[in-house]
C-alpha cells in the first residue's frame, strides 16, 4: 500500500513538472509559469469566466466545426485568450529589460549580447528601436485576426500546425506544411508551431518586422483598436474589406472587453 501511494506521489510529481514550465524569462528571472495542456476535445479547453487569467497554453489545437455558433466562438476564445496574453506578459518583460539597460551607461557582455540579439530578432539597428518594436497592442485585434484567418479554428493551417494567422514559411529547416494554393505557380508553405503562444509570439514578430510601419508608429501613440486596424489594410489583399471586417468581428463580438484581462498574479515570478 505504501509502495503504490509512494509511485502515485511521484507519478502526480512528474506529471505536474511537465505540465507547468517556466517560459519567457528575462535575465532578471521574469516569467510567466505556462500550463501546458494537450487538448483532445474541445470539452478540454477551459472556461475563461474571470479577467484574471491562468495561463493554459494548448500544445494541440482540435476543431470546432460542428459546435453552434455561440459555442464555437466561446470556445475559440477560451483556446486562443490565455496564449495571447502570456506572449503579450513575455514581450512587456523584455520591453522592461530593455528600458533599463537603455538608461544604463556600460553594459555587461552579457547585457550586450541579450540586447544584440534581440535587435538581431526584431531586425532593429538601436536600442530605442527595438524597444518600439517590443511594443504591443490589444488583445481584442489579435483575437478578431486569429478568428478571421483561422476560420473560427476550422482552417488547416490551424488544426496542423497550430499556426491561427496563416503565417508563411520561408525557411525549408524550420517545421512546416505544404499550403493547399500556390502563389504564381510556386509552392509555399505554412508554418507549424508547437503551441499555441509559440505562434502568437511569432505572429507578434511578424507585425514588429514586416511591411507594417505606420502600424508600429500609432501603436506608440494609441491602444484604440478602432484606430489602430485602419492601419492593417496591407495584412490582406482584400485591403478595406478585410479592416471592415476586423471592425465588425471586435464590435460584433464584444472583443474589447478582453482588452483588460490579464495573466492570473499567481503565475507570474
Amino acid at each position: 500500500m505504501l509502495k503504490n501511494y509512494r509511485e502515485a506521489t511521484i507519478l502526480i510529481t512528474t506529471l505536474f513538472v511537465f505540465l507547468v514550465a517556466t517560459m519567457g524569462c528575462t535575465p532578471d528571472g521574469n516569467c510567466v509559469k505556462i500550463i501546458e495542456k494537450p487538448i483532445t476535445s474541445y470539452d478540454d479547453i477551459i472556461a475563461i469566466n474571470d479577467s484574471l487569467v491562468i495561463p493554459y497554453v494548448y500544445t494541440s489545437a482540435v476543431s470546432l466545426k460542428n459546435l453552434p455558433v455561440p459555442e464555437k466562438k466561446k470556445k475559440f476564445f477560451d483556446m486562443m485568450l490565455p496564449a495571447v496574453l502570456v506572449a503579450k506578459k513575455e514581450l512587456s518583460f523584455l520591453h522592461h529589460k530593455v528600458d533599463l539597460l537603455s538608461l544604463k551607461g556600460n553594459l555587461t557582455h552579457d547585457e550586450q549580447q541579450f540586447v544584440d540579439s534581440l535587435k538581431t530578432k526584431y531586425k532593429a539597428n538601436n536600442i530605442e528601436l527595438l524597444k518600439s518594436r517590443l511594443t504591443t497592442f490589444p488583445v481584442s485585434i489579435v483575437l478578431a485576426q486569429a478568428a478571421i484567418e483561422s476560420a473560427w479554428g476550422t482552417s488547416r493551417f490551424f488544426l496542423e500546425a497550430n499556426n491561427p494567422f496563416g503565417l508563411w514559411s520561408f525557411d525549408s529547416k524550420e517545421p512546416r506544411i505544404p499550403a493547399a494554393s500556390t502563389r504564381a505557380g510556386k509552392k509555399i508553405y505554412l508554418r507549424k508551431f508547437s503551441n499555441l503562444e509559440q505562434a502568437i509570439e511569432s505572429y507578434f514578430n511578424t507585425l514588429s518586422t514586416g511591411p507594417f510601419a505606420d502600424f508600429r508608429k500609432e501603436r506608440l501613440h494609441t491602444q484604440d483598436p478602432y484606430v489602430l486596424i485602419n492601419y492593417l489594410i496591407d495584412y490582406s489583399e482584400r485591403r478595406e474589406a478585410y479592416v471592415n471586417e476586423l471592425r465588425i468581428m471586435i464590435k460584433g463580438n464584444d472583443l474589447t472587453k478582453y482588452d483588460s484581462y490579464h495573466i492570473d498574479p499567481r503565475y507570474i515570478k
